[in-house]
């Protein structure tokens, strides 16, 4: 009986947060202006890196629902794009409103394009949230694209 009432209260927990997990990874506008060494902290080692050119750094990070790729010079991070594949609209719609919750609570300033895209300002970034269905994998994508921005 103990282990059956720790189980679902584990259960129980797991639920309320794996969808603050699942937001918190697509706030990669979080990391404008951040040097590298957070981005590496916060989602691990990259697929692939390109210092090429010495004025900039650029990360790639890949799995089978996600891809995201992070620019930054000697001042941090000034681009990051996210894109996110879901296999429900429901789940996708869900990622974007928990997102822009936390955008809103957090000062910035949102202008919807149209139900399924929302240009946002705030602290030093600008940066654009779309929802689309991919045609090829019948699949749900959310594409974050974020730049620095002098506007503070």
């Amino acid at each position: 009986m103990l282990f059956i009432k720790r189980f679902t209260s584990i259960l129980f927990i797991l639920m309320l947060t794996v969808p603050l997990v699942t937001a918190q990874d697509i706030k990669v506008h979080e990391m404008i202006g951040k040097p590298m060494n957070d981005v590496f902290k916060r989602f691990g080692k990259p697929v692939h890196q390109d210092k090429s050119n010495p004025a900039m750094h650029c990360v790639f990070y890949k799995s089978s629902t996600r891809q995201i790729v992070f620019v930054a010079d000697k001042q941090g991070v000034y681009q990051a794009e996210l894109t996110e594949a879901y296999g429900a609209e429901q789940k996708a719609n869900d990622a974007i409103k928990n997102l822009l919750d936390e955008c809103i609570n957090q000062d910035c300033r949102v202008d919807t394009v149209n139900a399924a895209e929302f240009n946002l300002k705030g602290h030093g970034v600008k940066f654009n949230i779309s929802l689309f269905q991919n045609s090829y994998s019948k699949k749900y994508e959310i594409r974050v694209k974020a730049n620095r921005s002098e506007d503070k």
